[in-house]
């Protein structure tokens, strides 16, 4: 009676994640009819993956209390159809095919997780011991790919830059920009420049004179340096409070994934409009340094923990929640290793390497150097990993072969 309760308890939770993600209220303007692509848009493959993620836990849910195959997959694909339909009458949603196609398959992988999980759950010793160092080659992979994606994307042609320019999606920015310097060259309006992209690369300093706007409610430009596409590869701009520096990261230009920025977080909390602000950016290796008159940060770089902004990154949330999920990253990589941990040596090896790829793959793709807090994340990872075998142990969860 217990694991029905709590089986129905998870498939509540569930739906209850679903219906919150997809039916408040995210803008202003409708979308009465269905966009029919598949991977839509410049954030096409980032709302892919977060699609089949959404889901996935529910298709768990169905299995464990007894919705198993096409019936439960296609009660997926009715509740996601329902809601897309719910989609055109709710402000500021995009219902989509490729919202339902990415549902159903999320569905689909939770019914098949569920399926196997005896057998990934509480494999034999030997199988376990294996997987163990699997799994840390798999997070080294992981760690080095995600690097890649997050890595800034300079063109090799000329770019043109732009004061206060009005960019789609984004408010305008009420201000006017009195001087800019990048690399102790001055940049004026319209220019365009072949070696800006290479200077932007080298972390060359940019420093730009203002008078402050009124304050925004999203990222607005202040400052854009424009490929010959017209697309921002470096923007600099206020967000409600924050300084933001945005560029143009490999996995968002190329791939349609979503990417993190580098914020001077309330740096802009006690300027009002007309005041003079005196900005200074400049970059060494993979750590940045922003400035805004008196107060500077440095340190500040994209880090192994954020491989989860590819697919969502929440800009407005507190800087401890993504603090949280860096942690739970990097934790999350590291579970599956304690879980299948064993007295043998491949079980021995795989923490190493897991710390390894931690310590140094990061600035060898040009990332900045691993969090203490990311650092937390892995050994409470590894520790709940643990943890869980020994429960499954205890509760009696059979074998795939026995030890």
């Amino acid at each position: 009676m217990g694991r029905i309760r709590l089986a129905q308890i998870v498939l509540l939770l569930a739906l209850a994640c679903i219906l919150g993600a997809t039916l408040a209220p995210a803008g202003t303007e409708f979308q009465p009819d269905f966009v029919s692509c598949l991977i839509c848009g410049a954030r096409g493959w980032a709302d892919a993956v977060a699609n089949v993620l959404l889901y996935a836990p529910l298709g768990v849910a169905l299995f464990w209390n007894g919705r198993v195959g096409p019936r439960a997959v296609g009660a997926a694909f009715l509740l996601s159809a329902c809601i897309e339909l719910a989609q055109t009458f709710i402000p500021g949603r995009d219902p989509s095919l490729a919202d339902v196609t990415c549902n159903t398959l999320g569905a689909a992988v939770g019914q098949l997780a569920a399926l196997l999980s005896r057998r990934w759950l509480v494999p034999s010793d030997s199988s376990a011991a294996r997987a163990s160092l699997a799994a840390a080659a798999l997070a080294a992979a992981v760690f080095a790919v995600t690097g890649y994606l997050l890595a800034p994307q300079y063109p090799g042609t000329a770019l043109s830059v732009w004061y206060v320019p009005a960019l789609p999606e984004m408010p305008w920015y009420h201000a006017r920009v009195l001087a800019t310097r990048l690399g102790g060259v001055p940049l004026h309006a319209g220019s365009r420049g072949l070696q800006w992209g290479h200077m932007l690369r080298a972390g060359e300093p940019l420093l730009v004179t203002s008078l402050a706007g009124p304050r925004v409610p999203a990222l607005a430009p202040l400052i854009a340096f424009e490929d010959e596409h017209a697309n921002p590869v470096y923007l600099v701009g206020p967000d409600r409070n924050d300084l933001v520096v945005r560029i143009q990261m490999r996995g968002a230009g190329t791939w349609g994934f979503d990417q993190p920025d580098i914020r001077l977080r309330d740096a802009l909390a006690a300027s009002a409009p007309g005041d003079t602000l005196r900005i200074a950016i400049h970059r060494r290796r993979a750590e940045w340094c922003v400035s805004l008159n008196q107060l500077e940060r440095c340190g500040l770089g994209i880090t192994a923990g954020e491989g989860w902004a590819l697919v969502l990154y929440p800009r407005h949330w507190p800087p401890w929640s993504h603090a949280l999920l860096g942690a739970m990253w990097i934790g999350g990589w590291a579970l599956p290793i304690g879980l299948w941990t064993r007295r043998r040596l491949e079980s021995a090896l795989a923490p190493a390497l897991f710390g390894a790829a931690l310590a140094v793959i990061p600035p060898l793709v040009g990332m900045a150097g691993t969090l203490s807090v990311e650092w937390c994340g892995a050994v409470l990872g590894w520790g709940a990993g643990l943890a869980l075998q020994s429960l499954l142990r205890r509760s009696g969860w059979p074998s795939e072969t026995g030890s």
